[in-house]
């Protein structure tokens, strides 16, 4: 058997090059803005219209959890800066498409390679977690237009979540900052849905209402179980302040 040559050796390692820079450019944003925010504000904001992807004062940790859709505790190795350290981010979106929670994943992935050195790898390892099942759903499914956002609203001791076309790995995402511990998504439910959940922090309140657990499982039909389970993490090897613009 002939063997190829060098030529046609660097001929075959220029094909396997370009191969998949062309495929990750489906999921790449046109025009990344990247500035440092220094307003010293607490909270961050998220803006998606037709074509357009903005993320005001984040941190780049919350950055890479929109990348890879998991809790916090499922991100290991991220530097102490990428939880202090606070961006403004703009991208522009081929073809003006609206990106969901899932769709963007892959363009916010993208972009921190790119722009920030993102290096990574994934593991299975065991984590106490709770996992949220399908307890006899209640949520209504949605249907026709209307434009994506899940928003946490603070009334007292109350939390609402208003919800259109939210989808179960974003709640996860949410309920991990309220339970104290990772929610994994383990429902099996892949659609959009409208629903409002609505609870208290503090039972000891005067306006009392019903717990998060409890709104969860009365106002959703999704239950929180504890376990120890296998669970994906996402292992950062390499992550770097993000390149000027």
């Amino acid at each position: 058997m002939r063997r190829p040559g060098a030529r046609s050796l660097r001929i075959l390692a220029t094909a396997l090059l370009v191969t998949p820079l062309w495929a990750r450019s489906q999921n790449s944003f046109d025009v990344v803005s990247i500035k440092p925010n220094r307003s010293g504000a607490a909270g961050s904001e998220t803006d998606t219209t037709p074509g357009r992807v903005s993320v005001i004062n984040a941190t780049p940790l919350s950055l890479l959890l929109r990348a890879f859709g998991v809790s916090r505790f499922q991100i290991i190795g991220a530097p102490d800066w990428a939880t202090t350290e606070r961006y403004d981010l703009v991208a522009t979106v081929p073809d003006g498409r609206v990106l969901n929670d899932r769709d963007r994943q892959a363009f916010f992935e993208q972009m921190l390679a790119d722009r920030w050195q993102l290096r990574f790898h994934r593991e299975t390892r065991n984590l106490r977690v709770y996992s949220l099942v399908n307890d006899g759903s209640k949520m209504a499914q949605h249907a026709g237009p209307g434009e994506y956002g899940m928003k946490v609203e603070l009334t007292g001791p109350r939390v609402i979540l208003r919800s259109t076309r939210g989808n179960m790995g974003r709640l996860a995402e949410i309920l991990t900052g309220n339970v104290g511990g990772t929610v994994i998504d383990d429902t099996k439910l892949t659609g959009e849905y409208d629903f409002t959940l609505e609870w208290v922090q503090d039972a000891r309140a005067d306006d009392a209402g019903p717990t998060l657990v409890t709104a969860l499982r009365e106002q959703l039909g999704l239950r929180l179980v504890s376990a120890e389970k296998p669970a994906p993490v996402v292992v950062i090897d390499r992550f770097e302040r993000p390149s000027e613009n």
